[in-house]
């Protein structure tokens, strides 16, 4: 059982020896003793660190959610609302990934916001690269398709069309293949 004020090596040694869903147990009940802030941050860096194990994508940005609103710094704030923003990718909720680089970019100035697109776009080929290598053809074009029309050059645009074409030809969709080819 996990004490309101206990510091972080007392929390690491009960958890080391626990399996994944009762360290997911005892950190969530350590979290409703509403511990200092810091403590609160350490167990949802925690959370989010098991979840991803678990590819728990959706469960992972809540987390990371959690410690940027919980953090201070706007550095901090900026890297947890991307890592939310990448969590949802890799569960394709785009929507939700939306939001929280919109919340990035909220503790950003222009020279940030331009530096934190460019690396959420390339986040996005190399997770559809990733679903192409896995053989998830389908996952992958959705990430295509999201990445199409995001605001990037006209020659990423081309290569990316190239890539859905041959996507949608092999999975057979050729309703969406000939709406993209333009017959």
């Amino acid at each position: 059982m996990l004490k309101k004020f206990m510091k972080k090596q007392e929390i690491e040694r009960i958890l080391e020896p626990k399996g994944d869903f009762i360290r997911i147990n005892l950190l969530g009940n350590y979290l409703k003793l509403m511990p200092p802030i810091e403590m609160r941050k350490f167990a949802y860096s925690k959370l989010a660190e098991i979840y991803l194990k678990k590819e728990m994508f959706n469960d992972a940005a809540k987390m990371f959610k959690n410690i940027g609103l919980n953090s201070v710094a706007f550095r901090e704030k900026r890297e947890n609302y991307l890592r939310e923003c990448k969590s949802y990718i890799r569960a394709l909720e785009f929507d939700s990934a939306d939001k929280a680089l919109k919340r990035a970019f909220d503790e950003a100035n222009i020279r940030e916001r331009r530096e934190m697109y460019g690396i959420i776009v390339e986040f996005y080929k190399k997770e559809a690269e990733g679903w192409i290598k896995n053989g998830k053809k389908e996952k992958a074009s959705k990430v295509y398709e999201k990445l199409i029309r995001m605001k990037i050059s006209e020659e990423e645009k081309k290569e990316i069309r190239e890539i859905l074409l041959d996507l949608y030809d092999k999975l057979g969709k050729r309703e969406d293949y000939n709406f993209l080819k333009g017959v």
